[in-house]
């Protein structure tokens, strides 16, 4: 395949991960009972397996240490989190989820889970595994790089 081909596969790849994300977001979201915005609930759900540091949260989210504290914040408010200062280093500060935070997270988690699977109701069982191999063996690589 010429390299001019791969380019265009891979901006219509591009295009296509930018349409599912959007159309991901349209559609795992409450349009009347919402507390927590996407990124929110995503954030949420990284705190609870990890635990992490402010730094640790921008890194992932792929925003600025202001913009994760101003998330981080809101979540504070609202109960979903905590900071916690570490017991060897009391100047580091981890973000631990709260029980209602883990209540919200996995009440919307599984709403969300819901909305996705009968979207994929599309793909054969098969598809569905297949599409899962793909996209996990693409996430490792881009993590590797």
């Amino acid at each position: 395949m010429p390299i001019q081909e791969n380019d265009d596969q891979a901006g219509r790849i591009v295009s296509l991960i930018f349409t599912v994300r959007n159309l991901i977001h349209e559609k795992a979201a409450r349009v009347d009972s919402r507390k927590v915005s996407l990124l929110q609930l995503i954030t949420l759900r990284f705190i609870g397996c990890e635990h992490p540091t402010m730094k640790e949260i921008a890194d992932y989210l792929g925003i600025t240490a202001p913009s994760a504290t101003s998330l981080v914040n809101t979540l504070i408010r609202d109960g979903m989190v905590v900071r916690e200062a570490e017991a060897e280093d009391r100047r580091k500060v981890r973000i631990v989820i709260t029980a209602k935070g883990t209540g919200y997270m996995k009440k919307e988690m599984e709403y969300a889970s819901r909305k996705i699977q009968k979207s994929l109701e599309v793909l054969t069982r098969k598809e569905q595994d297949e599409l899962e191999k793909i996209l996990g063996k693409t996430a490792e690589r881009l993590r590797d790089k």
